[in-house]
């Protein structure tokens, strides 16, 4: 939405106006276009947070929840490019589906009237993980705290198809919940793959960050939910030893990632218990199948370590999301509407008109123009109503239904980790009736060698010598060794047939959930585009119809400006008239 600022009343007037109506000053355009505004008809953005590659983001006031709200626009000079606006919406379809506690929360996500793309998340206080790296490495037990936060995340987007691509210390927020002061928001879903739809990102093109990117991206772009596991070991590896496990320019990293074996954590931090060395280690696999199974697997075995290690906690108190150093001071905002300003115009004009026209022969065409202004501003005030009742619905509707989405979130979240368990069940019985099988077939080789070497006359119940004894005995053995082989591997088929219609079940039960999720994101997202197409609608009527009062307050003010025997109360009112275009 274009507007202009006057820099005396702070009222913002949209289309070709020059001046305020109401004092005359001349109109600006303001420090930044979007301090000021109202989006979607009830995010008033208030203070600019940060820019980054693709956008910038803003802190906002939901003006119906009276909550503080992160605003992210996508630069408005990329917008006209389809696939990175597709990719920019694919970060808030993404993360919006997940609905982790430890992903950031993203409740709303469109597009202005000025085709300007842009997501609402939760507005966080608290600082990034690279921040905290940049004091040096971390305490152990906070290192591995983190680590298990982020692959709780993982494990919920990694169950949904969503593979986040660009794990990395940036992208890894402390926030403070409660007590804990290190709660972990994942940031940045803008590189994420929703597997269902590869085109967002584009073909053949390697998307991370070469410090933390594994192997299997760089050779053919193709992430999956391991390599997400490789990036946090990468993270995993700096908070233990305060460095990265591959250093030098980009060329030379992504081939270390690829070639190069990585430093063990004790190499550098000494201390680092071998378990962790383990674990680092084998997060930081070239193979994607010498990794952890899946997050799950991994946030078990954070778990086990967490708990054998002391419980002294270190952590730091996180410092205010877009802190800076030096306050900026506050911009001067106009918290009336529009047509507000316009009301006191047409008040101002009724008094001018009667002071000039005494005698009561004002043109037609002035009070006409007057009364236009009245008409409009009545008509826009009838249509903020309703914008601000189909944002007030549109919010309650997303409050509604972020609880059911947690519901079948947090069900799915604990089938995924028993079903992560039952896969590693079944792997290591495999790996254990494999050998079994091997000395089951030995065994009955043996006994089969021992019947056959047996001479003719045992065969025929005759007298036996001694060493047809033991001939004899060496069959018993072999016999009732094979007895208990047939018995061990019978166990172990049944243990192994038994878990897996135990995981064929559990399965049933997670895409049951699956299904059921997505039915109730397809219909919550048909819903958002109804809301959103309504309050568009809504601000686009708003939009034009002020847009129409410039001209219309340009002529009245030119018309007062030709009476000499006004001008001082012009002046005292501070109205300048404003020339023609």
């Amino acid at each position: 939405m274009s507007q202009k600022l006057c820099p005396k009343c702070a009222a913002r007037f949209s289309g070709d106006i020059k001046a305020c109506p109401i004092d005359g000053e001349r109109l600006i355009a303001p420090s930044d276009p979007f301090i000021g505004t109202t989006i979607a008809g009830r995010y008033s953005v208030e203070e600019l947070l940060g820019v980054g590659g693709m956008g910038a983001v803003y802190r906002a006031r939901h003006q119906f929840i009276g909550r503080d709200v992160a605003l992210k626009f996508l630069d408005p000079t990329l917008t006209r490019n389809e696939r990175l606006r597709k990719r920019f919406l694919g970060e808030a379809r993404a993360a919006n589906q997940i609905n982790h506690e430890h992903i950031i929360d993203i409740t709303d996500f469109g597009e202005t009237e000025d085709g300007l793309v842009y997501m609402v998340m939760e507005y966080l206080e608290g600082n990034a993980l690279s921040d905290e790296i940049e004091r040096g490495p971390l305490e152990l037990r906070r290192a591995l705290r983190i680590a298990l936060q982020v692959a709780l995340g993982l494990g919920r987007a990694h169950e949904l198809g969503v593979v986040h691509r660009d794990i990395k210390p940036a992208n890894i927020y402390l926030t403070r919940r409660r007590m804990d002061r290190d709660f972990v928001k994942i940031l940045d879903f803008g590189v994420a793959r929703i597997e269902k739809d590869a085109r967002i990102t584009g073909q053949n093109m390697i998307v991370g960050t070469p410090e933390y990117i594994a192997p299997e991206q760089i050779r053919s772009s193709a992430a999956r939910p391991s390599s997400d596991l490789y990036s946090l070991g990468c993270v995993l590896f700096e908070m233990i030893t305060g460095r990265l496990p591959f250093e030098g320019k980009t060329t030379v990293l992504l081939v270390r990632h690829i070639n190069d074996a990585p430093p063990v954590p004790s190499t550098l931090q000494s201390g680092t218990p071998p378990a962790i060395d383990r674990m680092v280690m084998r997060l930081l696999a070239k193979k994607p199948e010498d990794r952890y199974r899946d997050a799950y697997h991994l946030v078990e075995e954070l778990q086990r370590l967490l708990d054998s290690l002391p419980t002294r906690e270190t952590s730091q108190k996180p410092r205010a999301a877009g802190a800076r150093e030096s306050p900026i001071p506050p911009v001067l905002i106009s918290n009336q509407p529009e047509e507000e300003h316009w009301s006191k115009s047409a008040l101002l004009f009724r008094q001018l008109a009667h002071e000039v026209h005494a005698s009561g022969a004002a043109p037609e065409w002035l009070l006409d123009a007057i009364r236009r202004i009245e008409e409009v501003v009545a008509e826009v005030r009838n249509l903020r109503e309703q914008l601000e009742k189909a944002a007030e619905t549109a919010t309650q509707k997303e409050e509604e239904i972020r609880k059911p989405r947690q519901q079948i979130g947090h069900a799915l979240d604990e089938l995924a980790q028993d079903d992560s368990r039952l896969g590693r069940q079944i792997l290591e019985l495999v790996e254990e009736l494999d050998p079994a099988e091997s000395r089951l077939d030995a065994a009955v080789h043996a006994v089969l060698s021992c019947a056959s070497s047996l001479p003719s006359a045992l065969k025929l119940g005759m007298m036996i010598e001694n060493a047809e004894v033991q001939m004899l005995q060496e069959l018993v053995r072999a016999s009732s060794e094979l007895s208990m082989m047939r018995d061990s591997v019978a166990t172990l088929r049944s243990r192994l047939t038994r878990k897996k219609l135990e995981r064929k079940d559990l399965r049933y039960q997670m895409n049951q959930l699956k299904h059921k999720l997505e039915q109730f994101n397809q219909s919550t997202t048909m819903d958002m585009e109804i809301w959103h197409e309504e309050i568009h609608n809504l601000t686009i009527k708003i939009q034009t119809r002020l847009e129409a009062m410039g001209p219309i307050g340009r002529t009245i003010t030119a018309h007062f400006g030709h009476f000499p025997e006004v001008a001082d109360r012009l002046s005292e009112q501070q109205l300048v008239p404003i020339q023609p275009a």
